[in-house]
């Protein structure tokens, strides 16, 4: 791929690596229960993302971002006054990023919509002129 075929990433990987450089300037190693090290933040998220300068309503997306790339997993929820506390996994990366996304809807094509719509129109008017010649021949019968 030459290099105006390459795609800037999106916004919001920045705001995802730029939230998890932010949890692990201030994280801890601590003990596991099965005796390991872990990396673990704590705090609230949100104020994290407000302090960033972010936007609020990316809290959402890169809590959802983070989880799916497998960067973190939450150990302890939070609420209220108090902190939750999240292990930092890895540091997130475009590849990363790119193989978490949702898939998208594949494109939609008008001419099958189309020509579905039609077929359906002619089978209604096909329906109507039996119903039509039905009608013309009870009628006859009748007179």
């Amino acid at each position: 791929m030459s290099d105006k075929d390459e795609v800037a990433p999106a916004a919001i990987y920045g705001h995802c690596l730029t939230t998890y450089q932010a949890m692990l300037s201030t994280a801890q190693i601590v003990e596991g229960d099965a005796g390991e090290e872990m990396v673990v933040w704590e705090g609230m998220l949100t104020h994290l993302i407000s302090d960033l300068h972010l936007s609020t309503p990316y809290y959402t997306k890169i809590r959802r971002d983070l989880l799916r790339m497998g960067c973190v997993a939450q150990l302890k929820r939070g609420g209220g006054t108090a902190p939750s506390q999240w292990r930092l996994i890895k540091e997130p990366t475009i590849d990363l990023f790119n193989e978490a996304q949702e898939p998208k809807a594949p494109p939609i094509d008008k001419y099958e919509i189309l020509k579905q719509d039609f077929l359906q129109l002619v089978r209604r008017v096909q329906i109507l002129e039996e119903a039509l010649e039905h009608v013309i021949r009870s009628a006859e019968r009748g007179q």
